[in-house]
Order: C-alpha cells, then sequence, then structure tokens
C-alpha cells in the first residue's frame, strides 16, 4: 500500500513532525482525498503561497472551515486592499505602551498564583496555570468582566476541543455563536461605559471615521480572544514541554535569563500552535507537477514548513542559540500575526518568575490530552510536577 496521510491518526498527533518530513520529500503537495483539501508543507512554497494573496486568497476563510459571521469581517479572512485598510486600524490598539500596561497586572497574577500553590507542588499545568493566567490577560485587554470573562473563557476552552474531525470545523455548532453573542453584549456595554481596552480604543476609532462596522469589531475581537487564547495557550504547553523535553537548553536559560526571548522564538517555530492555515486559489495552478484547480481548499503546514531542512539547518533539534531564521511560527506575508509582539511580551512576563520557581520540573507526558486538530497543536491536559 503506498502513503496515506491520515490527520486524526493518533501517532501523528503525539508527533507529526516525522509524518510532515515524509510529506516535505514524497508529497509535497498531497491531496487529502476525505476532505478535498491540499496539504503544503515545504518552506518555499510555504512563503510563496502566504506572499501571494492573489492566488491564494483568504477571503474564503483561514480556517479550515471557517464561519460566516468572521468571513470577510476579519483581518485573516479579507485580503488586500481592505485587510490593510482593516489592519491600519486594529494595530493602533496593540501599540508598545498599550502591551508594556498590561505587563504590571500579568506579573501580579503569576506571583498571586505561585503564592496560593503554597507547598503544593503538583498540578495541572492547563487548567491551574496557563488558563488562569492567560485568560485574565486577554480578558483585560478586551475589556471583559463578570460574566462576559467567565463566558468567554468557557468558550474558549472549548476551541478545537469538540471538532468534529481534524480537517473540519474548530469548534462544535453553536459555539461561535455564543462567542459573538458575549462579545456583541460588551460591545453595547462599551458604547456607553469607555475604558482603557480593545472594545473602547475600535468604537471610538468607528466614532472618529474609521472604515469599521460593528460585525468588523465584533470579527477582530474574536480573533483577539479566540486565537489569543488558543494560540498563546497552547504556545505555553509547548514551550513548557519543549524545555522539559530539552533539558540542557533549559538548564542553559535558566543560568541565563537574558536568552529568554530567543527561547520563546525557538519553541515557535519549532513545535507552533499554529500547525497550520487555510487558503483558497483563485485559479488553477501547478506545483511540484500537481494540478490544482481553481477555487481549492489549501492546507498550508507551517509547522512542515518550520522543520524543512532544505531552509533550516538541523530543523528537529531545539537550539535557544539558532538565531533567525524564516520560520512561520507567527505566519508571514499581509497576515503576518498582527499580535506577535503581544504574545512575547506576554511569555517573557509570565515566564521570568515562573521558570526559576518550576525549576527542574517533570510533565506526565504519557496521560497527558493533545489537541487533535490539523490547524493547531498543544495540551488540553498536562499534569507537571515541581
Amino acid at each position: 500500500m503506498g502513503f496515506r496521510f491520515d490527520p486524526e491518526d493518533r501517532d501523528f498527533v503525539n508527533d507529526p513532525y516525522p509524518t510532515y518530513k515524509i510529506l516535505r520529500d514524497d508529497h509535497p503537495v498531497y491531496r487529502h482525498k476525505p476532505s478535498g483539501y491540499y496539504v503544503i508543507t515545504r518552506n518555499e512554497d510555504v512563503a510563496r503561497i502566504l506572499n501571494d494573496f492573489e492566488t491564494f486568497s483568504s477571503s474564503r476563510g483561514n480556517t479550515l472551515v471557517d464561519s460566516p459571521l468572521r468571513i470577510g469581517k476579519t483581518l485573516g479572512t479579507t485580503d488586500p486592499p481592505r485587510h490593510d485598510e482593516l489592519r491600519r486600524v486594529v494595530m493602533k490598539g496593540f501599540t508598545p505602551a498599550r502591551i508594556q500596561s498590561m505587563q504590571p497586572a500579568i506579573e501580579r497574577d503569576v506571583q498571586r498564583l505561585l503564592h496560593d500553590f503554597g507547598d503544593r507542588r503538583e498540578c495541572d499545568f492547563m487548567a491551574d496555570i496557563s488558563r488562569p493566567i492567560l485568560y485574565a490577560a486577554l480578558g483585560r485587554m478586551l475589556g471583559l468582566d463578570g460574566h462576559a470573562a467567565v463566558r468567554a473563557a468557557e468558550l474558549s476552552r472549548d476551541l478545537f476541543h469538540a471538532a468534529p474531525n481534524a480537517m473540519g470545523a474548530v469548534s462544535k455548532p453553536g459555539v461561535m455563536e455564543d462567542v459573538f453573542a458575549v462579545l456583541g453584549e460588551q460591545l453595547e456595554r462599551r458604547r456607553k461605559d469607555r475604558s482603557d481596552d480593545l472594545f473602547s480604543f475600535l468604537l471610538e476609532a468607528q466614532e472618529a471615521g474609521a472604515p469599521l462596522s460593528d460585525a468588523e469589531i465584533l470579527g477582530n475581537m474574536s480573533t483577539v480572544l479566540l486565537a489569543g487564547n488558543a494560540s498563546i495557550g497552547h504556545y505555553f504547553s509547548n514551550l513548557i514541554h519543549a524545555l522539559w523535553q530539552n533539558s540542557g537548553e533549559r538548564r542553559k536559560l535558566l543560568m541565563d535569563p537574558t536568552k529568554l526571548d530567543a527561547a520563546v522564538n525557538e519553541g515557535v517555530r519549532w513545535d507552533t500552535s499554529t500547525q497550520s492555515f487555510a487558503r483558497q486559489t483563485t485559479k488553477e495552478i501547478s506545483l511540484h507537477g500537481v494540478t490544482i484547480p481553481a477555487d481549492s481548499r489549501l492546507v498550508v503546514c507551517y509547522g512542515a514548513a518550520n522543520r524543512d531542512e532544505r531552509v533550516i539547518p538541523d530543523p528537529d533539534t531545539y537550539d535557544i542559540d539558532r538565531g533567525k531564521t524564516r520560520h512561520f511560527g507567527f505566519g508571514s506575508g499581509p497576515h503576518i500575526c498582527l499580535g506577535a509582539p503581544t504574545a512575547r511580551a506576554m511569555m517573557r512576563t509570565i515566564m521570568t518568575p515562573l521558570l526559576p520557581a518550576l525549576g527542574e520540573y517533570e510533565l506526565d507526558i504519557a496521560n497527558a490530552e493533545r489537541v487533535a486538530h490539523m490547524m493547531a497543536r498543544g495540551f488540553y491536559k498536562l499534569r507537571i510536577r515541581w
């Protein structure tokens, strides 16, 4: 029998990188027959696709099966020139000053959490460390409080968790509608009661004449909420896993905390939480001898491209001294991640006190529960001892 790619295979879910190498080497354009999608895995091809929006469009949605509530209303589901107009407005809410203003509260949250653990030296990393810290930070960024903050956290936790299949929607039916309902309530609240948050900022921009509809505010805030919680949350666990699996690099980092930014950047290359995004072809193309018809759905595999030895020397090694290299942990091209500086700052703020406190920690990988979706990699449950 020939090679068959099954994204739901347990070995692939646990460690996709050996399969990615087979795809890169022997099937750089692989048609996944059950979905009809074309899976793209080589670094040079991913770079081309992400930088050619005219041929590889995001306008049909950037998740594999996107929600009509989002398509055409978010940065990730529009192409230039509308994408660029939206980005110019939204990016003003992610200024260095705003990012810096978040850090003291995050620091207090981490210190409070460590204090509350007391003599306790074991927990579920996701439920007891990652989610409380990140949900609080992102809730404050958006301006969520009370019932809205609790409900948003519940909905975020379900993302990628109850999807019907690895190539399907990122949430079970009704979740996206519930997300927009929560955010819609918050939007109306912020019309009357402004604060220093992204909702208030975008409403003020709208009132000042920015080309921004209510639907676009809600769509982009859903991206901050859901992609922030999923991408940063799962990446947080991946980084903890990377430093546990590569104990020499962890000790190097403990001895020299100035290497933290490098460790974060190498981690997002080595085991990115954002494994893939989707694109739609606008015309027939030929790639590696395969004809891809117009209006075909592509699965653009960042995780595979980040381990491509054609571009990255010794790509399977996690090396915090690697230096700059072309990877797609934060995307590339027009859709390069707007929240990348925020994510880096959050990881730096969290890990600076947390990593020394955890010391020579151990992970219970045998009983961990992993994300099982083509778009994301990370953990839902991960026991840690320190």
